[in-house]
């Protein structure tokens, strides 16, 4: 079993910070072990690790990270609840991870991470070349449900449609309008890896892939 004591020190902080603000009582330690069922050990620790490196930037229960835009952020760990406990925005703790992962090797490369970069969770740049997206969910079910849904648009992506709650059909767009050289989706206990080739100014293709980075 790896070490995670960093990220359980910072993450009590962060709950203790939240329940301040919003009055909360502290969760009892059951609440605790119910939320590190959903944040496996290798998870916390690529964040721990990404706090003491640098990377990750705490402040009370939100978070900023080295390298992204200034004016960008802060995100927030946990949001209010009905239950009057801190919900954990389960996301977020996927992809600071791998924001941290990728830029740990990108920057050796003198490639360029960015977090939010438009429609998609994570991107890296060669100078102005968009070379790869990155989308992240929390769950491998919701992460397969996209990409099927994103591979449906492979034959011509209606640009002016539109796509409010279409979460495929945003991607399918981001796509082809920035014509990435590769996309990668990532969650809990899975990584898919595709290229990507383009046809006319609509219409690209998804293949198996191993991104060499």
């Amino acid at each position: 079993m790896v070490k995670t004591s960093n990220f359980d020190n910072n993450f009590r902080d962060w709950v203790a910070s939240a329940c301040e603000q919003w009055k909360y009582p502290s969760p009892p330690d059951s609440w605790y072990a119910k939320t590190y069922s959903r944040l496996p050990d290798g998870l916390r620790k690529i964040i721990g690790d990404g706090i003491s490196e640098g990377c990750i930037i705490p402040s009370g229960y939100q978070f900023t990270l080295t390298g992204i835009k200034e004016g960008k952020g802060p995100y927030a760990w946990l949001s209010r609840s009905s239950s009057n406990k801190p919900d954990p925005n389960w996301e977020y703790f996927v992809q600071a991870a791998e924001y941290c992962r990728l830029r740990s090797i990108a920057v050796e490369k003198r490639l360029r991470v960015t977090f939010e970069d438009g429609l998609m969770d994570i991107a890296v740049y060669a100078d102005n070349d968009l070379l790869i997206c990155c989308e992240v969910k929390e769950k491998a079910s919701a992460l397969k449900k996209l990409v099927t849904g994103i591979k449906r648009y492979q034959g011509g992506v209606d640009l002016s449609g539109p796509d409010r709650g279409n979460d495929p059909l945003r991607k399918a767009k981001y796509l082809v309008s920035y014509r990435p050289k590769y996309f990668s989706a990532v969650a809990i206990g899975m990584r898919l890896e595709f290229s990507v080739t383009y046809q006319g100014k609509d219409q690209f293709e998804l293949h198996e892939d191993v991104i060499p980075l």
